[in-house]
């Protein structure tokens, strides 16, 4: 994307933090199949603004571990009219979670992309465990 662009305009590219700041509810989302679904994963580049091959994009677009967690639950479920159903732990709503290998709130931003999932619970029902949950 950035060769596409060129130097002088990569500093417009995913300005997440941009549309944050203006007030507007960020959803998370991928460009799979284009690039990975895994939402860890676009949390990770959310988080880090680096390309594959390592280079800083944008530094100053970069989103908070808990800006671009939001993205994805609320922002997601803002985005489909669904925030008073999902999107966040709350009483009344779809318990919609996953178990984590680690916690993204506490390890280093750089080790996000490689977080595994260890369980989904969707509406309550368990859907995927790979014995996180026993």
């Amino acid at each position: 994307m950035m060769a596409a662009v060129g130097p002088e305009r990569s500093s417009l590219i995913y300005r997440m933090k941009s549309l944050l700041d203006a007030g507007i509810e960020l959803p998370g989302s991928t460009d799979s199949p284009v690039s990975s679904g895994n939402p860890l994963h676009s949390i990770h580049d959310m988080v880090n603004r680096r390309t594959a091959s390592g280079q800083v994009l944008a530094p100053a677009e970069r989103l908070t571990v808990a800006e671009a967690v939001r993205a994805y639950t609320h922002g997601s479920s803002y985005a489909v009219s669904e925030e008073n159903n999902k999107g966040t732990l709350s009483t009344g709503k779809l318990a919609d979670f996953v178990v984590l290998s680690d916690d993204l709130f506490a390890i280093a931003p750089e080790a996000i992309g490689g977080v595994d999932v260890g369980a989904t619970v969707i509406g309550g029902e368990t859907v995927f465990d790979a014995e996180a949950l026993k």
